[in-house]
């Protein structure tokens, strides 16, 4: 009795102990099935509330990144710091393909119901591992060339070799890892 009581009040860590098999029993046995799941979906939701603001987290400081970098190269082109044409053009570029990184994480934001349904669609197709990563450190260079760090990519793989992955989730994970 007094574990039902607990559990009316929301405890759902004390379990109910049956000792006779009769109707109360059974009754009892039946408060002890619902307590078990009443705790495991509680736990779930925790789990779903703990994750949420993770990936919100993670979405917030990847929007972080490209809107530092739009700051400085606009802040650069305003106070002269691109003091050439072809500075200026690099300033530009860099300024456009973290726009571009921009919408697409805004993009994501709206695919969140998705996400919550555990049915985040990916786009898997075939990338040159050389290619792509050269192509990502070209993108990398140009933002930590502003922060004085220098980047390397070796590649250690066969020449031609090829992954299949979704290109932008990668870029995302490289992005994370860089910075």
């Amino acid at each position: 009795r007094l574990a039902t009581k607990q559990i009316g009040a929301g405890n759902l860590d004390e379990p109910i102990h049956v000792s006779s098999s009769d109707e109360i029993g059974e009754l009892c046995r039946d408060f002890e099935e619902m307590r078990i799941r009443l705790r495991s979906m509680l736990e779930e939701r925790i789990k779903y509330e703990e994750d949420t603001r993770e990936m919100m987290s993670s979405i917030s400081h990847d929007l972080k990144t490209p809107l530092t970098t739009i700051k400085g190269y606009s802040e650069g082109l305003i106070d002269g710091v691109a003091n050439t044409p072809e500075k200026r053009e690099k300033y530009l570029r860099t300024i456009i393909a973290k726009t571009v990184d921009m919408t697409y994480l805004v993009d994501e934001l709206s695919i969140f119901s998705k996400i919550e349904q555990n049915a985040l669609p990916y786009n898997f197709v075939t990338l040159n591992i050389d290619e792509y990563f050269s192509d990502s450190l070209d993108d990398l260079t140009l933002e930590l060339e502003a922060q004085n760090i220098d980047i390397k990519y070796i590649n250690h793989t066969a020449k031609g070799t090829n992954i299949i992955a979704d290109p932008e989730q990668l870029k995302r994970v490289i992005n994370n890892i860089v910075g």
